[in-house]
């Protein structure tokens, strides 16, 4: 028994720093001084190594060990798309540094704000999923991760439709554009999460 909560435990520690990535990212954005961004890159970065360390801690273990409480796939599944959604927030990170962003527009604080929502639900939906076989709460928690991401879609769109009525530069225009592309991205993993915990719901129960 200790066996299996452990797995579960572990895998509530990943997405954790999910969370803890995207909150860090949205006080960036909220706070954002292109002379930080170099260093709020380094404290990602060491965010997303702690990450991994997690990751290849729950791997090192699957691999010694034959009994799991759901499928292995599933858990395997479960590992690659937390650890997904990690590197995408750090890669929103990156891009401003690449791209030597010296502004942000707000709808990318709002955007920040719902990946936040997005990876607490996700953070909800994997404390709830020691409790597959009675999964009424985690099927909820599954659609509402999903519904978070629709808003993003939403104010995804009508960001970049605001960007380029803005009258800003091309080059600027494009790369906030980007920034966009990849704070989206963070919630469209969110989701996909929430569709592998899905199956997996359906698969082991």
């Amino acid at each position: 028994m200790k066996t299996h909560c452990d797995y579960f435990t572990m895998m509530e520690n990943q997405v954790a720093y999910c969370v803890k990535a995207a909150e860090m990212l949205q006080d960036h954005l909220l706070h954002f001084k292109p002379t930080e961004t170099s260093q709020r890159l380094g404290n990602m970065h060491v965010l997303e190594h702690e990450a991994d360390d997690v990751k290849h801690e729950l791997l090192r273990k699957l691999s010694q060990e034959f009994i799991t409480p759901i499928e292995r796939d599933d858990i395997l599944q479960l590992v690659q798309i937390i650890d997904d959604v990690t590197d995408a927030i750090d890669d929103v990170a990156i891009k401003l540094y690449m791209l030597n962003v010296q502004s942000v527009p707000p709808e990318a604080s709002a955007l920040a704000a719902v990946v936040v929502r997005c990876t607490r639900a996700l953070a909800a939906a994997m404390a709830e999923l020691r409790n597959f076989k009675k999964p009424e709460r985690l099927e909820k928690l599954v659609i509402e991760i999903n519904n978070i991401e629709s808003e993003a879609d939403n104010i995804y769109i009508e960001a970049v439709h605001t960007l380029f009525c803005s009258g800003q530069t091309s080059l600027s225009a494009l790369s906030i554009r980007e920034i966009y592309e990849c704070l989206e991205t963070c919630c469209d993993l969110c989701e996909h999460a929430a569709d592998v915990l899905e199956n997996t719901i359906m698969r082991n129960t």
